[in-house]
């Protein structure tokens, strides 16, 4: 993974995501609906709400959730990531993984934690992976590569421009949003 080339992707051109954050795109705008109802979900249905939130994951996703390891949503991993408090304590949970439950993607899997806990779990998927020069289905189902992510994604929490960003999203979707999901949001967007 190129992590210079990333950090250098998020100084120089961060500020260029701004007009992104049109409050019209789907996009943008369910955001923080899914949000909601993944917390309330799991208010009512406990580890049993991973199944539904991994389809409503994949249902913002360009593909659809084929695979689901039900074996998986019982064990408590999913239901333990509300409470993880520290980026060490989500990369260790990743590396818990053998392979991903859901769809066998790292992709799928790390928008499902991300709705479930968007303060430590980032979205990993193609565009944002492109800025580390990572590609190819082979490259994208790496775990390390997405265990990397994590720990680049903290590196980068206090610079100006994720500050920014929040700060955009708050101006112009009217809804808050965590350092994580404006760092990522500069990756996927530019």
């Amino acid at each position: 993974m190129n992590l210079v080339l990333a950090e250098q992707r998020i100084t120089e051109t961060g500020h260029k995501c701004f007009d992104q954050i049109d409050p019209s795109n789907q996009y943008i705008r369910s955001y923080p609906f899914l949000l909601r109802a993944t917390e309330l979900l799991y208010e009512k249905m406990e580890e049993d709400a991973t199944v539904v939130i991994s389809h409503i994951a994949y249902g913002w996703m360009p593909t659809i959730l084929k695979n689901f390891d039900f074996s998986t949503h019982k064990s408590g991993n999913f239901k333990n990531a509300r409470n993880i408090s520290s980026f060490d304590d989500a990369e260790k949970m990743i590396s818990e993984f053998k392979y991903s439950p859901i769809n066998k993607s790292w992709v799928g899997l790390s928008k499902v934690l991300h709705f479930i806990n968007p303060q430590f779990f980032p979205i990993w998927d193609s565009k944002v992976a492109k800025h580390f020069e990572v590609s190819g289905a082979f490259q994208m189902k790496n775990r390390q590569n997405y265990i990397d992510y994590i720990g680049f994604i903290q590196s980068q929490l206090e610079r100006e421009t994720v500050t920014q960003v929040q700060q955009e999203f708050t101006k112009r979707a009217n809804y808050q949003i965590s350092r994580v999901r404006a760092c990522e949001f500069i990756l996927f967007s530019i």
